[in-house]
């Protein structure tokens, strides 16, 4: 391991990076090469995969004709995948339009979408061009309230000022609380905010909400409409499951009142524990003893299929997982991180950062999504696995297990980390036993 680090060491990518114990914020994470591939969706991405799993609502883009064919492909293809609903419609804007202004055109666009196809509401997703130019389309939805039926929000989703999708995310939830409406409380009603998987109600923490008759009031945007979305204020508690959502309850409760709990895709059983304790408490549910059992079970069955990850190496690249919390996980079952792939440094990261510290572990820190470069070290670090998204044969030709997450994003709870654990051994036990029959094959 030492001859392949010092190898490493001398390639000019890895002067670019940065090890763990340098990471402060966002601005340590830097990138193997100068440009950036297959690099990070744009926050347009972002707002096409929140507002398309929405009923009634109806997402108009305005701004290039390529802006438009991407958001229109990736709604058509979910659609066709069963994940969400195709309801993109597109202002392409023209020359004429970028130079002198497109609103009128717009509100015409918006008038024939409110009576043509009645949809409870209208988001208007702007892009980069009419951003820098300047048009005021928040100002613009103002003035439509009295000439359609449809509710209308904008979404800023500016590129230029960032370089991932996650703001998209964030800003479409918070567009959204624009159609909430003052409801009376429901007692012992919960909102699940962040969650955009489907098969909410098969989560661990759906099934222990309604086994104390706790009702789950909306999901979103996972299982929501526009109906829903209005009478989200009437829970008595929000449960945001996804960092993204956090400026959401946080405008919930001043403008409503409603307390939140931030229960996310967590990998460490005791913060599982901490978030169910929490929840309890505000519920005022009697579940210590279920969620101390719960607990037990799950350090058996991790600790069961760990023992094959003991000492095993890994890479870090881009899972529905917090970056430092989910390599803090693997550092912490006995697993040596190589490189970590984040793409920002986020409130509560530096816990996590300081664990895998305080375990002797200084990986190196790169930008997500640069996995072109990322490849050409692979040969001289040989990681044992690879977790996250990557060409999977590229993988198999050096040997590398690979350990993708996106199949268990839709959990939460401790069901979460023991489906984690079981798939990162079976992956590296598949991976064993392929290297031990090519070896026969050749020796025959």
């Amino acid at each position: 391991m030492k001859e392949g680090i010092s190898r490493l060491e001398r390639l000019p990518e890895l002067a670019r990076l940065k090890k763990l114990s340098q990471i402060s914020t966002k601005k340590d994470l830097l990138q193997l090469s100068h440009a950036l591939f297959p690099g990070t969706h744009c926050p347009l991405f972002g707002v096409a995969l929140t507002a398309s799993l929405i009923d009634d609502l109806i997402m108009l883009i305005v701004g290039t004709d390529e802006c438009a064919y991407y958001t229109k492909r990736f709604t058509m293809n979910r659609e066709a995948q069963g994940e969400g609903r195709d309801n993109v419609f597109s202002f392409a804007m023209s020359q004429h339009d970028i130079v002198f202004g497109a609103g009128e055109k717009v509100r015409d666009a918006i008038l024939h979408l409110d009576r043509t196809y009645h949809p409870q509401a209208i988001l208007i997703v702007t892009t980069c061009v009419p951003e820098i130019t300047g048009e005021d389309f928040v100002s613009f939805a103002a003035t439509l309230k009295d000439s359609v039926e449809a509710a209308v929000a904008v979404v800023r989703t500016e590129h230029f000022r960032c370089n991932n999708h996650m703001p998209g995310i964030e800003r479409t939830l918070l567009a959204l609380s624009e159609f909430m409406q003052p409801q009376q409380t429901v007692a012992n009603s919960v909102n699940i905010l962040g969650h955009r998987q489907h098969g909410i109600e098969k989560t661990e923490l759906f099934r222990l909400l309604s086994a104390r008759g706790v009702s789950i009031n909306l999901s979103l945007p996972s299982k929501s409409n526009i109906d829903s979305i209005r009478r989200a204020p009437q829970a008595a508690l929000n449960i945001v499951t996804d960092f993204t959502a956090l400026p959401l309850a946080q405008r919930m409760q001043k403008a409503f009142g409603i307390d939140y709990v931030y229960f996310e895709k967590y990998a460490s059983p005791h913060r599982i524990s901490a978030a169910y304790r929490e929840l309890g408490q505000k519920l005022e549910l009697d579940i210590e003893s279920t969620v101390a059992e719960w607990h037990r079970q799950a350090e058996e069955a991790i600790a069961t299929s760990a023992q094959d990850l003991v000492g095993k190496s890994f890479i870090y690249g881009n899972s529905p997982l917090m970056a430092f919390e989910g390599a803090a996980f693997f550092t912490a079952l006995g697993m040596k991180p190589i490189i970590i792939s984040a793409r920002d440094v986020y409130e509560g990261d530096r816990a996590h950062i300081d664990e895998i510290l305080a375990r002797g572990e200084d990986p190196w820190v790169s930008m997500v999504a640069n996995i072109a470069p990322l490849q050409r070290l692979y040969p001289v670090l040989k990681p044992d696995i690879y977790i996250g998204h990557e060409n999977p044969h590229t993988l198999a030709r050096l040997g590398v297990a690979h350990l993708v997450l996106d199949s268990v994003a839709f959990k939460l709870g401790f069901e979460l980390p023991v489906a984690i654990v079981k798939m990162a051994a079976e992956a590296l036990q598949t991976t064993s036993k392929t290297k031990t029959e090519g070896v026969r094959h050749v020796a025959l």
